[in-house]
């Protein structure tokens, strides 16, 4: 199976995921309202924190350990014993989360939080499991799988969402979170077989036990890296909450995030097959890496730039399209946020890089600061710049870590960006750039026909400029058919 082909499994799913948590993020800012929108962007801001906790980390691990040994017996009977783990592992993770959400409910000034964040409790015992099934799919090179499991939850979480929002509006919306999970379980461990019994005999035991101590090795640099990204990504919603302590401010800064990050969750979601290629090939030479980071970061950009700049052109029509005209106030942070984002999404990826050559202790140290100087700078400027001032950091933040990661990426594989290709990207960028921002749509429902144009447009452009090539065609055109191929399977 080609790489080519599971980074297309991988983006479909990733795809679907982005719809549906667009949809609802839509739906439900349009259904329950600022206020109640706002307290349910907090309460997933703590269901996200808890899925980083327990699944990145674990999951690229048990990939990389199945991946090395996918040929050979022990990669399954260490699976199971890393599941016998984070089975345990969840269990006390979702006790102790569920008395804590006392403390965490009176620190965020709002006490009707309590019994909604002790709805999602379940979901550490679940992420725990989830996470080891799913590293072991993505080892074995069974992404098709992973990625139905990824798009049968998405679906699931969609058709929840609005059932139980509709019957018992903010509770229901938080309930079809532990429960479209749970239903992804289930698929999973079908496909995975992998079980709690072991046969093992003693001195496989003993075997199991280092390799399963090796796999925790690695995943707890990997767990802590993640967990610290996503404090920082979460961690201005949380400070807004808490130091405006006004709902409706919480609610459009929700809105605001939830839309600028769209581009973070899909191009992200190539870190679990990043992480494992990059592994791999390093044991065979730096310079393969080298040219297969290169060309994965040449699409990324592609993607990325053109995204971000439209979007921050047009924040306020896009905002008031896809909710409602009062969210036109979250218009200002958005844009802002969305240049963060874009920084951010490099830096996760260089990140991923970084990780799969074994400098771990960097990526760690360099969401740490980020964490850091997150809350310090957030704790001076929100009360006196409001939600502007927490985008502000957000993007300063993700800029200089962007900026020190590259460093150290080049340090370990060289370089690892085309900067002939970088500058035909961000020449096509700049240009449609200026006339989004030139053009004033006086519809906001005329929105979407000006970003057909302006893709359009950025795709002849990139054509003219030789970016884009008969190869990256070809690979395109191939997605197609290799897909209609394993449907009919």
């Amino acid at each position: 199976m080609t790489t080519t082909r599971n980074a297309a499994y991988v983006l479909s799913a990733q795809v679907v995921l982005l719809l549906s948590g667009t949809i609802i993020s839509l739906g439900l800012g349009r259904l329950l309202g600022p206020e109640l929108y706002g307290r349910y962007g907090v309460v997933f801001a703590i269901a996200t924190v808890m899925n980083i906790l327990l699944v990145p980390g674990m999951m690229q691990a048990v990939s990389k350990f199945v991946a090395e040994r996918k040929d050979k017996p022990e990669a399954g009977a260490v699976a199971r014993a890393v599941l016998k783990k984070q089975l345990l592992t969840g269990a006390i993770i979702a006790a102790a989360y569920f008395f804590l959400a006392i403390p965490l409910s009176e620190a965020l000034r709002d006490k009707s939080l309590l019994h909604l964040f002790q709805i999602i409790t379940p979901m550490a015992i679940i992420y725990g499991v989830s996470a080891v099934y799913g590293g072991y799919l993505t080892g074995t090179g069974r992404f098709l799988e992973q990625s139905k499991q990824l798009i049968l939850y998405s679906t699931s979480r969609l058709v929840l969402t609005f059932l139980l929002a509709y019957l018992f509006s903010l509770a229901g919306a938080i309930i079809a979170l532990p429960v479209s999970a749970m239903i992804a379980l289930a698929y999973n461990a079908r496909v995975a077989r992998l079980g709690l019994k072991s046969e093992a005999q003693p001195a496989a035991r003993t075997a199991q036990a280092a390799a399963t101590a090796e796999v925790y090795k690695f995943a707890l640099p990997l767990t802590l890296f993640s967990v610290l990204i996503t404090l920082f990504m979460n961690t201005d919603l949380l400070l807004v909450q808490a130091l405006l302590n006004n709902p409706q401010a919480t609610g459009y800064y929700t809105a605001a995030s939830a839309t600028a990050r769209i581009p973070y969750f899909v191009l992200t979601a190539l870190a679990a097959l990043v992480l494992p290629a990059v592994a791999g090939k390093l044991m065979v030479s730096a310079k393969e890496a080298q040219g297969f980071v290169k060309e994965t970061l040449r699409y990324v950009l592609i993607l990325l730039l053109p995204a971000t700049a439209v979007f921050a052109a047009t924040a306020k029509p896009l905002m008031m399209l896809l909710y409602r005209s009062e969210y036109a106030q979250a218009a200002e942070p958005a844009a802002i946020l969305a240049i963060g984002t874009a920084a951010l999404t490099l830096a996760y990826l260089l990140a991923t890089v970084i990780n799969a050559s074994g400098k771990t202790r960097a990526t760690v140290a360099v969401a740490a600061a980020m964490l850091i100087i997150s809350v310090l700078a957030n704790l001076a400027v929100i009360p006196k710049y409001g939600l502007k001032g927490a985008a502000l950091v957000v993007m300063s933040t993700s800029l200089v870590a962007v900026a020190v990661l590259a460093a150290v990426a080049y340090k370990k594989i060289g370089s690892f960006v085309s900067y002939r290709s970088l500058i035909k990207i961000l020449a096509s960028t700049a240009v449609i750039f200026a006339v989004a921002n030139t053009v004033q749509l006086q519809n906001k429902f005329l929105l979407p026909a000006e970003y057909i144009f302006l893709g359009i447009a950025y795709l002849i452009l990139l054509v003219l400029f030789r970016e884009i090539k008969k190869e990256d065609i070809k690979k395109i055109k191939s997605l197609i058919p290799l897909g209609i191929k394993v449907n009919q399977a």
